[in-house]
């Protein structure tokens, strides 16, 4: 063949490849890109189109795909993150025969790096779909893998699975000091989505462990565990648990009432109305000590009765309003709030003209604005007369809009629901507060809309009504936001909160 006939070919060649990516039009047109996945040229593009269309037709073609790929773990990985989305369960014999558990660490070159990735991306495929034949396999990758990501992947999954089988390994990961503090944590997270009651006593003393480390991941785990840990972490806060009050007597940087915080951190986000009493016991207690820690210890037991909700917890957060600091006010002030007694509102507004500092009376006025009813009105327009401080102003102007959107729906729910949708925040707020307190279920699916509200205040508010409703239905809602929003440092605090509020939504449920 002459080199002009070469030429003439390769262009034919070329030309015939150009016309099929004319014919696939990115994002659409399936069946296209479902024929370009046996082009080894387009594949990629194929991939990531079908991924893109999102059309579940596609899935015969993928498997095939996923099958005569066995030497492209770079296809394999990306085909296994369809599979994750989709939750395909007929993908789930092919991933389990694709993982390769011979692997070595990545640093053995790039093909041992693709293997990892793809074992990494097929271990969180086989957990997002959920099927029990994968936890053998699993485990096994678990305890053979020699990169961190892709035992990860595997302890995660385990978690999804709830996998009893995997308690045991997964409490001696976690409690192991040779171990990788990030692998350990995820070992606790996969522990609480397991809830086996063996890992409590090992998770309380988590909340301890290398400086408090692991604390955020114990709590959640505790919470979604529920009620079967109160009682471990009442022996706790009490003193009672050798393991925990030796971790905090031992280390110097541990502050004098550390112990007994961490524990009623926890038990107020578990939620339950048995720990009450004693909290409101050691409470006693602590209000005798000196010093800043009986302040640190105190706003803790409080913040903690306050997000069980329990009116038996009023009294102690009326007195700490007595101390006349602006974050102790604002934990006791909330408190109140979601205690949701309005016979407390004459102490907040007594309060209100009290202390050094005229913004230390601005939380006061916050809580006055969104517990409070029409009654109220007049006192706080007469406050706005007085009060010049410009954090107190604006607080008191916010609270008269809470209070005459109350004017206007007062009991009823249509008229709230219409104000989840307010341009202002404060009353969006106030409008997630009274549909909590209202607790009709027609609320639910319209709370659930504004759960990605961009006022954490908002959010916080939402969080507060689903407790009060009690529906398991935000839970699917807030795994996904919380998995957007991943790494946003403006929603952090209030994520995690949605984290523990899904636990103890997803307890009540089963």
């Amino acid at each position: 063949m002459s080199w002009r006939m070469i030429v003439l070919t390769l262009v034919a060649s070329t030309l015939l490849l150009a016309g099929c990516k004319q014919k696939c039009e990115p994002g659409q047109d399936a069946e296209c890109w479902m024929a370009a996945l046996e082009n080894p040229e387009l594949i990629d593009k194929a991939i990531g189109n079908l991924k893109q269309i999102g059309d579940k037709k596609a899935e015969p073609a993928l498997l095939a795909a996923f099958a005569q790929n066995n030497d492209s773990p770079k296809h394999r990985e990306k085909i296994a993150e369809i599979f994750k989305k989709w939750k395909t369960k007929t993908a789930t014999k092919p991933m389990l025969a694709a993982l390769d558990f011979t692997v070595g660490p990545n640093k053995d070159g790039k093909k041992a790096k693709r293997t990892n990735r793809a074992n990494q991306k097929i271990a969180s495929a086989l957990g997002a779909i959920g099927d029990p034949q994968a936890v053998a396999p699993l485990l096994r990758l678990m305890k053979s893998t020699k990169e961190a990501n892709v035992r990860r992947s595997a302890i995660r999954s385990l978690g999804k699975l709830k996998a009893k089988e995997a308690v045991d390994p997964l409490l001696q990961l976690s409690e192991d000091k040779q171990t990788h503090n990030i692998i350990r944590m995820n070992s606790i997270y996969a522990l609480g989505e397991i809830g086996d009651v063996k890992a409590v006593e090992s998770l309380v003393v988590s909340l301890y462990r290398e400086k408090a480390f692991f604390f955020s991941q114990a709590a959640l785990a505790l919470v979604k565990i529920g009620e079967p840990a109160i009682e471990p972490l009442v022996k706790t806060m009490n003193g009672k648990n050798m393991a925990t009050k030796r971790i905090t007597e031992e280390n110097m940087e541990v502050l004098a009432g550390a112990l007994e915080s961490n524990a009623a951190k926890v038990l107020g986000d578990i939620g339950s109305t048995k720990a009450v009493e004693p909290i409101l016991a050691l409470a006693k207690k602590i209000d005798k000590w000196e010093g800043d820690n009986r302040l640190l210890v105190m706003s803790r037991l409080v913040n903690a009765l306050g997000t069980i909700g329990d009116k038996r917890g009023l009294p102690v957060a009326l007195k700490m309003l007595g101390e006349e600091l602006w974050d102790v006010r604002t934990i006791c002030s909330m408190a109140i709030n979601n205690m949701s007694d309005r016979t407390a509102i004459p102490e907040l507004i007594k309060f209100t003209s009290k202390g050094s500092h005229p913004r230390t009376r601005a939380p006061l006025i916050e809580a006055i604005g969104n517990l409070g009813t029409d009654k109220v009105l007049p006192q706080l327009k007469e406050m706005a007369q007085t009060q010049k401080d410009v954090t107190v102003h604006k607080a008191i102007a916010d609270s008269i809009k809470r209070i005459e959107a109350y004017a206007q729906c007062k009991q009823d729910v249509n008229c709230w629901i219409g104000k989840l949708t307010d341009s202002q925040a404060t009353v969006r707020e106030k409008a997630a507060f009274e549909l909590g307190r209202l607790g009709d279920a027609k609320a639910v699916d319209p709370l659930i809309k504004v759960l990605a509200d961009n006022s954490e205040s908002v959010r916080f508010a939402v969080l507060w009504a689903f407790d009060r409703l009690g529906s398991s239905k935000p839970v699917e809602a807030i795994e996904e936001l919380v998995t957007k929003e991943k790494g946003s440092r403006r929603f952090q605090i209030v994520n995690y909160n949605y984290q523990l509020l899904a636990g103890r939504l997803a307890r009540k449920a089963t």
